[in-house]
């Protein structure tokens, strides 16, 4: 006999196993579906973004993470298409030393398991190696799912009183309630890989965009013996020389940005593993329905600028998780729905979102991004300003205040703005 949950999360990434922990903890009976075996590889730039700590501290998961191998990032460093450069950190000016400003970067191999060990932890029946095939109705509820382990063919029908999707990208639960939008308009492409040794950087995270393509690197170890490299391409641009040989793709990619030439490339092994992602486009029509839910990268994504990505999920959990207590408290019996979790989300990303098309927009018209890095270069308030919001810091009503608007006004007088910084 199959058994009943009040609530099923397809996938165990971080919105999943959050939104899993946080029911759990609250008496809910969870089921946490994951077709992987933990731990596992997972293309990403490896970077959450800096509010990310408050809400692991607020779930008491903080220890936990810090007890993994990491590294803490101070701050961003944006390298235009020519060379030039703007630094900026998590910390306002005259801040305390001490104060709570870096963010984590940490392979999410160590970080996802973090997040599923909390979430069984807590309760939650936890089951690797479990593909789900379908959802299952009753009339126009959902009431369930279909799936199988991948070490036995036999079907199973989990039913539940909800059933949250967070089953990333390409979820099978939005295509299946019809959520998907439309077919991706911004087709980009990602590689990721994992570079051992020591390198010339330091405790920032770089982002580096050229024409078509960007590169972003970060330490994940507090050594620095171990980095994170990711390249995202324009799929249309470059996608058949990434089939035809990726690797050489990827060292090319590094060697024709300027603030990377000469300091990474060269490291790059002939037959070095990388984990493919893409495209980054996948709006959704709904996120909320009559017995399910979205959330995470099945409920849309955006490429985010400097790790929010991680973040908007695991605070969309919340919503999420909080929305479905109210929903299962107050109504004893049959299909759920999390009243308000749609217009809750939506206030959370759509500031964040619109400021990522508006960044887009800007780098991928090289011209335009060399003067706007160069400005930002000698203005270090909107500097600093942009990289707290793209951090979740602070929010994106912030790049409006006077200060901001005074620094892109008035420049620092220094001359020719820096090009590119050797560490």
């Amino acid at each position: 006999m199959n058994p009943h949950y009040d609530v099923i999360v397809t996938g165990a990434g971080p919105a999943g196993s959050m939104t899993a922990m946080i029911l759990a903890r609250a008496g809910v009976s969870v089921l946490l579906l994951d077709r992987a075996l933990f731990p596992r590889p997972k293309p990403c730039g490896d970077c959450l973004s800096a509010e990310a700590s408050r809400l692991l501290q607020r779930h008491g998961l903080l220890q936990d993470v810090v007890r993994i191998p990491h590294a803490l990032l101070r701050g961003w460093r944006i390298f235009a298409p020519d060379g030039r450069h703007f630094a900026a950190t998590f910390q306002d000016e005259g801040a305390h030393p001490e104060a709570d400003a870096y963010a984590f970067a940490i392979e999410r191999s160590l970080f996802d398991a973090v997040l599923l060990n909390a979430a069984r932890s807590a309760g939650a029946d936890v089951r690797e190696g479990v593909r789900v095939d379908d959802v299952c109705m009753d009339g126009d509820s959902v009431c369930g799912v279909s799936a199988h382990s991948l070490l036995d063919v036999e079907v199973m029908r989990l039913t539940a009183r909800h059933v949250v999707g967070a089953d990333g990208l390409r979820s099978l639960v939005a295509r299946r309630l019809g959520a998907v939008a439309r077919p991706p308009a911004l087709r980009k492409l990602s590689l990721t890989a994992h570079i051992d040794g020591p390198l010339p950087f330091d405790d920032f995270g770089e982002m580096h965009v050229g024409e078509g393509l960007c590169a972003g690197i970060a330490p994940v170890r507090a050594a620095r013996d171990r980095w994170n490299v990711t390249v995202v391409a324009d799929s249309d641009r470059y996608g058949r020389v990434v089939a035809h040989n990726a690797a050489s793709f990827f060292r090319h990619a590094l060697e024709t940005l300027p603030g990377l030439r000469g300091r990474i490339a060269h490291v790059v092994p002939d037959g070095i593993e990388m984990l493919a992602s893409g495209p980054f486009d996948a709006p959704m029509r709904r996120i909320e329905f009559n017995g399910s839910s979205l959330v995470g990268d099945a409920a849309g994504y955006f490429d985010p600028f400097t790790g929010q990505g991680i973040y908007h999920g695991m605070r969309a959990a919340e919503i999420l998780a909080h929305a479905l207590i109210d929903a299962l408290h107050s109504t004893p019996h049959g299909a759920v729905t999390a009243a308000g979790y749609t217009d809750a989300s939506r206030s959370l990303l759509r500031g964040p979102r619109r400021l990522q098309k508006a960044i887009d927009s800007v780098l991928a018209r090289p011209a335009f991004a060399n003067r706007a890095i160069a400005r930002l270069a000698r203005a270090p308030a909107a500097a600093r300003a942009l990289i707290q919001v793209t951090s979740d810091v602070a929010p994106v009503v912030s790049l409006l205040s006077a200060s901001v608007a005074r620094s892109v006004l008035f420049p620092v007088k220094v001359g020719t703005a820096r090009r590119v910084h050797h560490v």
